[in-house]
């Protein structure tokens, strides 16, 4: 009888403890998410509005990020996009610079056009090398666009 006690006893504190999802606890001790979790806005030059990304979760052990996209013109303006990607980082070398790699990917099914960006996180901005490639262009040369954008972080 004494066992059983003991057996129950354990069970009722260890299973709320195991099944309590892995983001909750992951979150609040993973340095990635404190830096990357939240909204961002995009800041393109020649551009007055920028979109809306949002990154909801960062896999401590992975280093995969989700979240979404939501652009602020055009035919797809307000609608949210999944957002997927990933993020990296090294110890820093000595006289080397040191930042967080990111990139990131959104399919705008609006469009049909998928864009990529990689780039790094320095001083609270992300920093990216964009690419959108798009299926319909005026010139078969012109279905891939580059540009360079940076985040900001909205304060909470």
């Amino acid at each position: 009888m004494k066992r059983t006690t003991t057996v129950l006893l354990t069970l009722c504190v260890a299973l709320p403890w195991a099944s309590a999802p892995a983001d909750i606890d992951a979150q609040d001790n993973n340095p990635m998410a404190s830096k990357f979790v939240g909204k961002w806005t995009q800041h393109t030059a020649g551009v007055k509005e920028g979109a809306t990304m949002s990154i909801t979760s960062v896999d401590p052990t992975t280093g995969q990020i989700k979240g979404n996209w939501i652009p602020p013109t055009g035919p797809a303006a307000g609608k949210e996009f999944d957002l997927t990607g990933w993020v990296s980082s090294a110890a820093p070398i000595e006289k080397a610079d040191n930042v967080i790699v990111v990139s990131f990917s959104v399919s705008l099914t609006t469009y049909g056009s998928v864009t990529a960006f990689a780039g790094f996180l320095k001083d609270n901005q992300i920093i990216t090398l964009t690419h959108n490639v798009r299926p319909n262009s005026r010139y078969e040369w012109d279905h891939i666009t580059a540009n360079q954008d940076t985040f900001t972080k909205t304060p909470k």
